[in-house]
Protein backbone atom coordinates (compact mmCIF):
# COMPACT_ATOMS: atom_id res chain seq x y z
CA UNK A 1 0.00 0.00 0.00
CA UNK A 2 2.92 2.23 0.18
CA UNK A 3 2.81 3.06 3.81
CA UNK A 4 6.12 2.34 4.69
CA UNK A 5 7.75 3.61 1.70
CA UNK A 6 10.80 2.93 -0.66
CA UNK A 7 13.49 3.49 -2.54
CA UNK A 8 11.79 4.15 -5.94
CA UNK A 9 12.06 7.94 -5.55
CA UNK A 10 15.93 7.76 -5.22
CA UNK A 11 16.33 5.07 -8.08
CA UNK A 12 14.14 6.97 -10.13
CA UNK A 13 15.75 10.00 -10.05
CA UNK A 14 19.22 8.37 -9.83
CA UNK A 15 18.75 5.95 -13.40
CA UNK A 16 17.43 9.49 -14.62
CA UNK A 17 21.24 11.17 -13.51
CA UNK A 18 22.72 8.37 -14.82
CA UNK A 19 21.82 9.15 -19.02
CA UNK A 20 23.60 12.76 -18.68
CA UNK A 21 25.96 13.06 -15.89
CA UNK A 22 29.25 11.63 -15.30
CA UNK A 23 30.60 9.21 -13.37
CA UNK A 24 32.20 11.81 -10.89
CA UNK A 25 28.41 13.59 -10.58
CA UNK A 26 26.93 10.21 -10.14
CA UNK A 27 29.03 9.88 -6.95
CA UNK A 28 28.26 13.05 -5.17
CA UNK A 29 24.41 12.37 -5.92
CA UNK A 30 24.78 9.04 -4.27
CA UNK A 31 26.60 10.21 -1.23
CA UNK A 32 23.86 13.69 -0.76
CA UNK A 33 20.92 10.72 -1.58
CA UNK A 34 23.15 8.86 1.48
CA UNK A 35 23.38 11.28 3.74
CA UNK A 36 19.65 13.65 3.09
CA UNK A 37 17.50 11.23 1.33
CA UNK A 38 16.95 8.75 3.53
CA UNK A 39 17.99 5.85 1.38
CA UNK A 40 16.02 2.48 3.18
CA UNK A 41 18.30 -0.20 1.39
CA UNK A 42 21.73 1.68 0.82
CA UNK A 43 23.45 -1.75 -0.48
CA UNK A 44 20.78 -2.52 -2.71
CA UNK A 45 20.72 0.61 -4.22
CA UNK A 46 24.71 0.07 -4.66
CA UNK A 47 24.07 -3.16 -5.90
CA UNK A 48 21.60 -2.13 -8.90
CA UNK A 49 23.30 0.88 -9.61
CA UNK A 50 27.55 0.51 -9.35
CA UNK A 51 27.66 -0.26 -13.03
CA UNK A 52 26.44 3.53 -14.34
CA UNK A 53 29.04 5.09 -11.88
CA UNK A 54 31.62 3.25 -13.61
CA UNK A 55 31.28 4.50 -17.10
CA UNK A 56 34.25 7.04 -17.05
CA UNK A 57 36.43 4.27 -15.23
CA UNK A 58 38.08 2.56 -18.15
CA UNK A 59 38.52 5.65 -19.86
CA UNK A 60 40.70 6.97 -16.73
CA UNK A 61 42.87 3.77 -16.60
CA UNK A 62 43.93 4.14 -20.11
CA UNK A 63 44.85 7.63 -19.84
CA UNK A 64 46.57 6.65 -16.88
CA UNK A 65 48.64 3.95 -18.25
CA UNK A 66 49.03 5.49 -21.97
CA UNK A 67 47.54 1.97 -23.85
CA UNK A 68 44.43 1.71 -25.68
CA UNK A 69 44.50 -1.95 -24.49
CA UNK A 70 43.26 -1.48 -21.20
CA UNK A 71 40.83 -4.09 -19.26
CA UNK A 72 39.25 -3.37 -16.54
CA UNK A 73 37.17 -5.69 -14.91
CA UNK A 74 34.28 -5.08 -12.35
CA UNK A 75 35.77 -5.77 -8.99
CA UNK A 76 38.73 -3.20 -9.76
CA UNK A 77 35.77 -0.81 -10.90
CA UNK A 78 33.73 -1.62 -8.47
CA UNK A 79 36.47 -1.68 -5.42
CA UNK A 80 37.68 2.46 -7.68
CA UNK A 81 34.39 3.73 -7.05
CA UNK A 82 33.78 2.31 -3.04
CA UNK A 83 37.37 4.43 -2.78
CA UNK A 84 35.82 7.40 -4.52
CA UNK A 85 32.79 7.81 -2.53
CA UNK A 86 34.20 6.70 1.08
CA UNK A 87 36.23 9.62 0.19
CA UNK A 88 33.36 12.17 -0.66
CA UNK A 89 31.62 10.48 2.54
CA UNK A 90 34.72 11.76 4.98
CA UNK A 91 34.81 15.26 3.29
CA UNK A 92 31.42 15.86 3.88
CA UNK A 93 30.85 14.29 7.18
CA UNK A 94 34.37 12.64 8.67
CA UNK A 95 32.52 11.06 11.67
CA UNK A 96 30.37 8.61 8.55
CA UNK A 97 31.90 6.09 6.81
CA UNK A 98 30.61 3.75 4.04
CA UNK A 99 29.84 0.66 6.88
CA UNK A 100 27.44 2.91 8.45
CA UNK A 101 25.09 2.89 5.42
CA UNK A 102 25.58 -1.03 4.87
CA UNK A 103 27.93 -0.96 2.02
CA UNK A 104 31.69 -2.48 1.86
CA UNK A 105 34.58 -0.67 2.19
CA UNK A 106 37.13 -0.59 -0.50
CA UNK A 107 39.84 -3.25 -0.31
CA UNK A 108 43.66 -2.42 0.15
CA UNK A 109 45.40 -4.53 -1.45
CA UNK A 110 43.06 -4.30 -4.71
CA UNK A 111 43.73 -0.26 -4.41
CA UNK A 112 46.83 -0.84 -4.31
CA UNK A 113 47.63 -2.71 -7.07
CA UNK A 114 44.81 0.04 -8.92
CA UNK A 115 47.62 2.53 -7.52
CA UNK A 116 50.69 1.29 -8.94
CA UNK A 117 50.91 2.33 -12.88
CA UNK A 118 52.91 -0.53 -13.79
CA UNK A 119 51.14 -3.37 -12.22
CA UNK A 120 47.92 -1.59 -13.86
CA UNK A 121 49.89 -2.32 -17.54
CA UNK A 122 50.47 -5.85 -16.62
CA UNK A 123 47.36 -6.92 -15.62
CA UNK A 124 44.93 -5.35 -17.13
CA UNK A 125 44.96 -7.54 -20.08
CA UNK A 126 41.33 -9.34 -21.99
CA UNK A 127 41.90 -12.65 -20.01
CA UNK A 128 39.18 -13.83 -22.00
CA UNK A 129 40.69 -13.12 -25.29
CA UNK A 130 44.18 -14.62 -23.79
CA UNK A 131 42.75 -17.50 -22.74
CA UNK A 132 41.66 -17.91 -25.99
CA UNK A 133 44.24 -17.54 -27.77
CA UNK A 134 46.49 -20.02 -25.22
CA UNK A 135 43.78 -22.79 -26.06
CA UNK A 136 44.72 -22.24 -29.91
CA UNK A 137 48.72 -22.50 -29.36
CA UNK A 138 49.17 -25.19 -27.35
CA UNK A 139 47.59 -27.06 -29.52
CA UNK A 140 49.89 -26.21 -32.00
CA UNK A 141 53.39 -26.88 -29.82
CA UNK A 142 55.54 -29.74 -31.14
CA UNK A 143 56.66 -32.09 -28.37
CA UNK A 144 59.83 -30.32 -27.41
CA UNK A 145 58.36 -26.92 -27.14
CA UNK A 146 55.56 -28.62 -25.06
CA UNK A 147 58.40 -30.23 -22.66
CA UNK A 148 59.77 -26.58 -21.96
CA UNK A 149 55.48 -25.25 -21.45
CA UNK A 150 55.16 -28.19 -19.10
CA UNK A 151 58.51 -27.71 -16.78
CA UNK A 152 57.32 -24.44 -16.55
CA UNK A 153 53.63 -25.02 -15.87
CA UNK A 154 54.26 -27.56 -13.02
CA UNK A 155 57.15 -24.93 -11.52
CA UNK A 156 53.44 -22.74 -11.22
CA UNK A 157 51.41 -25.29 -10.06
CA UNK A 158 53.98 -26.67 -7.66
CA UNK A 159 54.79 -23.30 -6.65
CA UNK A 160 58.46 -24.30 -7.10
CA UNK A 161 61.43 -22.36 -9.06
CA UNK A 162 62.71 -22.89 -12.10
CA UNK A 163 65.82 -21.81 -14.17
CA UNK A 164 66.13 -22.52 -17.94
CA UNK A 165 67.61 -21.94 -20.78
CA UNK A 166 66.28 -22.89 -24.63
CA UNK A 167 68.34 -22.95 -26.99
CA UNK A 168 67.33 -23.16 -30.73
CA UNK A 169 68.09 -21.47 -34.00
CA UNK A 170 66.15 -18.93 -35.90
CA UNK A 171 62.82 -19.54 -36.81
CA UNK A 172 62.15 -22.92 -34.63
CA UNK A 173 59.55 -21.40 -32.47
CA UNK A 174 60.84 -19.50 -29.80
CA UNK A 175 59.02 -16.80 -30.02
CA UNK A 176 55.70 -19.43 -30.52
CA UNK A 177 56.23 -20.71 -27.00
CA UNK A 178 56.86 -17.58 -25.27
CA UNK A 179 53.92 -16.07 -26.85
CA UNK A 180 51.93 -19.47 -25.70
CA UNK A 181 53.56 -19.17 -21.91
CA UNK A 182 52.82 -15.71 -21.80
CA UNK A 183 48.85 -15.82 -22.17
CA UNK A 184 48.42 -18.64 -20.33
CA UNK A 185 49.74 -16.64 -17.49
CA UNK A 186 48.37 -13.39 -18.30
CA UNK A 187 44.86 -15.21 -18.81
CA UNK A 188 45.18 -16.52 -15.36
CA UNK A 189 45.97 -13.43 -14.03
CA UNK A 190 50.18 -14.05 -13.29
CA UNK A 191 52.47 -11.24 -13.81
CA UNK A 192 54.76 -12.28 -17.09
CA UNK A 193 57.38 -9.78 -17.90
CA UNK A 194 58.59 -10.31 -21.02
CA UNK A 195 61.99 -8.95 -22.26
CA UNK A 196 64.80 -8.83 -24.52
CA UNK A 197 68.05 -8.27 -25.47
CA UNK A 198 67.15 -5.53 -27.94
CA UNK A 199 64.63 -3.45 -29.19
CA UNK A 200 64.09 -5.01 -32.08
CA UNK A 201 63.37 -8.87 -30.50
CA UNK A 202 61.21 -7.05 -27.66
CA UNK A 203 59.07 -6.19 -30.27
CA UNK A 204 57.87 -9.48 -31.38
CA UNK A 205 56.99 -10.62 -27.06
CA UNK A 206 53.43 -9.31 -26.04
CA UNK A 207 54.25 -5.78 -23.93
CA UNK A 208 58.01 -6.63 -24.88
CA UNK A 209 60.35 -4.23 -23.41
CA UNK A 210 64.65 -4.16 -23.62
CA UNK A 211 65.70 -5.93 -20.30
CA UNK A 212 67.76 -2.31 -19.58
CA UNK A 213 64.69 -0.57 -19.87
CA UNK A 214 62.58 -2.95 -17.73
CA UNK A 215 65.14 -3.63 -14.84
CA UNK A 216 66.85 -0.64 -14.95
CA UNK A 217 69.95 -2.20 -15.92
CA UNK A 218 73.15 0.49 -15.97
CA UNK A 219 74.60 0.91 -19.23
CA UNK A 220 77.87 0.59 -18.34
CA UNK A 221 78.65 -2.13 -16.02
CA UNK A 222 81.03 -3.22 -13.88
CA UNK A 223 80.80 -6.31 -11.68
CA UNK A 224 79.41 -4.66 -8.28
CA UNK A 225 76.68 -3.08 -10.58
CA UNK A 226 73.17 -3.28 -9.16
CA UNK A 227 69.58 -2.64 -10.78
CA UNK A 228 68.44 1.28 -10.07
CA UNK A 229 65.36 -0.15 -8.00
CA UNK A 230 64.75 0.71 -4.60
CA UNK A 231 62.75 -1.05 -2.27
CA UNK A 232 59.20 0.15 -1.81
CA UNK A 233 58.91 1.81 -5.43
CA UNK A 234 56.15 0.45 -7.98
CA UNK A 235 58.56 -1.18 -9.97
CA UNK A 236 60.20 -2.90 -7.04
CA UNK A 237 56.47 -3.94 -6.16
CA UNK A 238 56.01 -5.24 -9.78
CA UNK A 239 58.87 -7.56 -9.50
CA UNK A 240 58.25 -8.61 -6.06
CA UNK A 241 54.64 -9.74 -7.70
CA UNK A 242 56.09 -11.06 -10.72
CA UNK A 243 55.53 -15.05 -11.50
CA UNK A 244 57.65 -15.14 -14.31
CA UNK A 245 60.48 -13.56 -16.44
CA UNK A 246 61.31 -14.31 -19.93
CA UNK A 247 64.56 -12.84 -21.14
CA UNK A 248 64.69 -13.44 -25.36
CA UNK A 249 68.32 -13.13 -27.04
CA UNK A 250 69.66 -13.89 -24.06
CA UNK A 251 73.43 -14.82 -25.37
CA UNK A 252 73.56 -10.82 -26.84
CA UNK A 253 73.13 -9.47 -23.00
CA UNK A 254 76.79 -9.19 -20.80
CA UNK A 255 76.91 -11.38 -18.40
CA UNK A 256 76.51 -8.68 -15.51
CA UNK A 257 73.49 -7.93 -16.72
CA UNK A 258 71.82 -11.21 -15.21
CA UNK A 259 74.54 -10.91 -12.23
CA UNK A 260 72.83 -7.30 -11.98
CA UNK A 261 69.58 -8.73 -11.88
CA UNK A 262 70.06 -11.47 -9.60
CA UNK A 263 71.18 -9.57 -6.84
CA UNK A 264 68.82 -6.52 -7.26
CA UNK A 265 65.79 -9.59 -6.73
CA UNK A 266 67.42 -11.13 -4.18
CA UNK A 267 67.41 -7.65 -2.10
CA UNK A 268 64.08 -6.66 -2.70
CA UNK A 269 62.47 -9.91 -2.23
CA UNK A 270 64.14 -10.41 0.94
CA UNK A 271 65.24 -13.39 -0.67
CA UNK A 272 69.28 -13.63 -0.72
CA UNK A 273 69.74 -17.05 -0.40
CA UNK A 274 68.02 -18.18 -3.61
CA UNK A 275 68.83 -17.12 -7.01
CA UNK A 276 66.82 -14.25 -8.61
CA UNK A 277 65.28 -13.96 -5.49
CA UNK A 278 63.06 -17.55 -5.77
CA UNK A 279 61.75 -16.57 -9.63
CA UNK A 280 61.34 -18.68 -12.28
CA UNK A 281 63.62 -17.30 -15.15
CA UNK A 282 63.33 -18.69 -18.43
CA UNK A 283 66.28 -17.39 -21.08
CA UNK A 284 66.22 -18.12 -24.98
CA UNK A 285 68.31 -17.35 -27.95
CA UNK A 286 70.81 -18.53 -30.61
CA UNK A 287 74.38 -18.90 -29.55
CA UNK A 288 74.72 -18.80 -34.17
CA UNK A 289 73.37 -15.63 -33.90
CA UNK A 290 75.96 -14.06 -31.99
CA UNK A 291 79.74 -12.62 -33.45
CA UNK A 292 82.41 -14.08 -31.33
CA UNK A 293 83.51 -12.76 -27.82
CA UNK A 294 87.40 -11.44 -28.08
CA UNK A 295 89.16 -10.27 -24.80
CA UNK A 296 91.76 -7.33 -25.49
Amino acid sequence: MGLLGDDKEWLTAFIESSSWATSSELWVLFIHMLLFCEVSQPLHFWETQWKCMGDDICLRFVFDISTSDCFVNDTEIQQTILFELEKLLNSATPSKSLPDFGLPLPSATILASIGNRLLMEETCYDRASLAAEHSRSHLLLNSDQLQIYNCILSSYQTNSQVLLFVYGHGGTGKTFLWRTIISFFRSVGKIVLAVAASGIASLLLPSGRTAHSQFKIPIDLIDQSTCHIKKGTHLADLLKQTLLIIWDEAPMSDRRCFECLDKTLRDITDNADRPFGGKTILLGGDFRQTLPVKHF
